[in-house]
């Protein structure tokens, strides 16, 4: 039998000499952006944990200039139009990064490779071709340093700026917390 998600999240903590006696405790204390999205995203292919990130998506793209397209695209991957439709908005996420990338928007392309790497996971579990390329922990992982990158350039801080990390890191929890307390999801 494989841990739970809240399993997952709890070991991670300690691993980092963070207690905490609940997933209810952590998301309430924890300071930390990447175990919550983990967590979260270890949950697919629950609808509501697909929400709840596409939610979170949703509140950041309004702070975040050029965001909302890679939003919007993430929130179809959802979609049964297509057998692989997740798969498709993936690829797709991917094309935005790149095409902002070269119109150099650091910020919507960051976004953009943050909803990537929600949106692959979602495929591969939908899907079933889950491996270790699309494990929910590691991606949620990039996802969470994209978004601080996005966080970071759209305000003009660059990347490198530790304490402005750590201000965008509490901020951007903040809106995951919205987002999860909107959905109603709860410990489970």
């Amino acid at each position: 039998m494989s841990e739970t998600p809240t399993t997952q999240l709890l070991a991670l903590f300690q691993a980092n000499d963070l207690h905490f006696d609940s997933a209810e405790d952590a998301w309430a204390r924890a300071e930390h952006l990447s175990p919550l999205l983990g967590w979260v995203v270890a949950h697919f292919p629950d609808e509501w944990a697909f929400q709840t990130c596409s939610a979170w998506l949703s509140l950041c793209a309004e702070r975040i200039q050029g965001a909302r397209p890679s939003a919007e695209r993430f929130a179809q991957a959802c979609s049964g139009a297509h057998p692989r439709q997740a798969h498709i908005v993936a690829s797709k996420l991917g094309d935005v990064r790149n095409a902002s990338i070269l119109a150099r928007k650091p910020a919507a392309a960051a976004f953009a490779d943050a909803a990537s790497h929600l949106a692959e996971v979602w495929a591969a579990v939908t899907t079933g071709e889950v491996d270790e390329e699309t494990d929910p922990w590691a991606r949620a992982r990039g996802a969470s340093q994209a978004m601080v990158t996005a966080w970071l350039e759209h305000q003009g801080l660059g990347s490198k700026d530790n304490p402005g990390r750590q201000k965008a890191q509490g901020e951007l929890l903040d809106l995951l917390r919205q987002a999860r307390q909107a959905g109603g999801l709860a410990e489970t």
